[in-house]
Parts: C-alpha cells; structure tokens; sequence
C-alpha cells in the first residue's frame, strides 16, 4: 500500500505557533506581530505497516515553502494565517487514476476511473499550494511566569488539488484544530520548555473520520541574546485505517477505498529533532532544525526532514 508523500505532506503540517522561543515565552503586545518564510525537504522511502515492517515501494523527495503571519489584535488576542507550496516527487509503484499513461499499463484499473485527477507518478516534481490555515489564539500568563496559550486552528485545501497520487501535495480534506500550549522558563535559568496538545477534527471520507490527537514537546537553552538551541519531539495518534485493514477493501486497489486509500489510512507516527534559532540584526530570526521519524504506524517511512525558517518581527 503506497501511500508516500501525501502522508508526508500530512505529517508536515503543524500550525504558524510561535516562531521563537523569544516569541514564546514573552509574546508581543497590541500591534505587533511577524512574517516569516520556510522551507522544508523530506527524504521518504518506503512504507512503514508498523514499527518493524518496512514496505519497500519506492521513494521520493517533498519540498515545501511555507508562508506565515501573526498579529496581536491585542494584548492577549492574536491572528494568524498560512499556506505552503509543496512540490514532490516520487520514483516507484505508481498510482494510476486511468490507464492512459504508460506507467499504468498492467496496473489494475480503477472502477469507476478517475480522468479528472491528474497522473503525478511519473518521475517528475509536481507543485501546488497546498492548505490554508487559519487561527485565533490567546495568550495569557499563570502563576506569574507561565504563559498558556489556548487557540484554534483551521485548515482548508486552497483548491482542488490532487490527493491520488504518492507525489500529491497532501489529503485535501478539512482539519478544525483546538489546542492548548504552556511554555515555562525556569527560574534562574536559561532553559525553558514548551508543551502543545491538539486534537484535530477531520472531514468525513467515506464511512470514517481521521479525528487524531497531536502532542508536541520542547526543551531549549538561551545560549545568549542571540542564539537557542531546542530539542524536540512531536506524536500524532488517531482514527483511520490500519493498512492491513485497508487493503482488503480495496477489492484488489479498484475501487473507491483505494482511490481513497490516502485520506482513510491512520498515518501514526512520532518524530525526534534538534534546532537552533539565531537572533540577528533584529528584528529577524533565521531558524534552523533536522528531524526523523522514531515510530510508524501505517505511515511513509521519511529517513530525514530539514527545515529553515526566516521571521521578521514588527
């Protein structure tokens, strides 16, 4: 079961958030805000069915450009929207919405077929935007030096992109996102931590739903005015398919379980990575982090991501 970069693009997604520690632990007042711009490459190769099996059924490369911005509509109250362009591509068992392509000759054709979705298997990046994001937060401080962060978050396809494809941009389905972040420096201390719990609700897709919780975990160090280094390690965990589920639904991958197959399998997994945030020529950040996969579970297998994140507070 081929689900690759789709899944990746899924994986990849989490919310503009605060986009320094600076900016995490001592948030911006009335007025203020920041843009930023990223961009993130995944290496991906094979499936993972669990922890210990790796399906190998090819590879590919996501690349992402991410465009970000927060506003203060107050004190406490904050604004934020985004959208990626994500371009992909993959070199393996293709999926095929018609027989027309050459690489989909003695592919088992789907019942109905699906013209309408463009054949993106061929071995060449294919780009797109992909979700907007949308989101309301509130900022507010307990206990005196413990910031809590309730917001909102939701995300929608920016069209009618192709998600039958292992190079897709992503799932084009709907995602309401509730979350709620503490980030505490310690007293005395340089080093602070940053905790972020989500719950996503999801469109419905067939006869299921992919609701899925979402836990993120920061450590960070202020080395001085100018440099943080962080630790990090995010988990998604929910509802979907397992692929052993899937697959025999699929009635030998031809009907509408595997033209959806994408969107109703689990895509579990948790992710490790370390990080840096440089403080420069104020008011620009330039971040850095690399990351990799540590548990899967129905899910593409990504060897490595990295990413750079350019912020320019106001």
């Amino acid at each position: 079961m081929s689900t690759m970069l789709a899944c990746a693009a899924a994986a990849a997604q989490a919310g503009p958030g605060p986009q320094t520690a600076e900016q995490a632990l001592h948030p911006s007042r009335k007025g203020h805000g920041s843009f930023s711009i990223g961009y993130q490459q995944t290496y991906v190769n094979g499936l993972r069915t669990n922890d210990s099996t790796v399906l190998d059924v090819g590879e590919g490369t996501m690349r992402s450009l991410h465009l970000d911005f927060i506003y203060f509509l107050s004190d406490a109250w904050s604004v934020s929207a985004g959208i990626p362009y994500v371009s992909n591509v993959f070199h393996g068992s293709p999926h095929c919405p018609t027989t027309t392509p050459p690489q989909c000759r003695n592919v088992p054709p789907l019942d109905p077929p699906h013209p309408e979705s463009n054949f993106q298997d061929d071995g060449h990046y294919h780009g797109t935007w992909q979700d907007w994001n949308l989101g309301l937060a509130w900022h507010t401080t307990v206990h005196g030096n413990y910031l809590l962060t309730p917001s909102l978050t939701l995300w929608y396809p920016s069209h009618d992109y192709v998600f039958f494809s292992n190079a897709a941009a992503g799932q084009r389905i709907w995602k309401l996102e509730p979350s709620l972040e503490l980030a505490h420096q310690f007293d005395f201390s340089n080093l602070y931590y940053r905790a972020r719990y989500s719950y996503f609700y999801t469109e419905k897709v067939l006869d299921t739903r992919l609701n899925h919780h979402r836990l993120e975990l920061e450590l960070g160090y202020f080395v001085n005015e100018h440099l943080t280094l962080r630790g990090f390690t995010m988990g998604k965990k929910g509802q979907g398919y397992a692929l052993a589920e899937l697959g025999p639904l699929t009635a030998g991958r031809t009907n509408a379980y595997w033209y959806h197959h994408d969107q109703l399998a689990k895509h579990n997994f948790a992710e490790a990575g370390l990080g840096l945030d440089y403080h420069f020529n104020a008011p620009y950040t330039l971040s850095a982090a690399w990351h990799q996969m540590v548990w899967g579970e129905s899910v593409i297998n990504f060897r490595h991501a990295f990413e750079m994140r350019l912020v320019r507070e106001f």
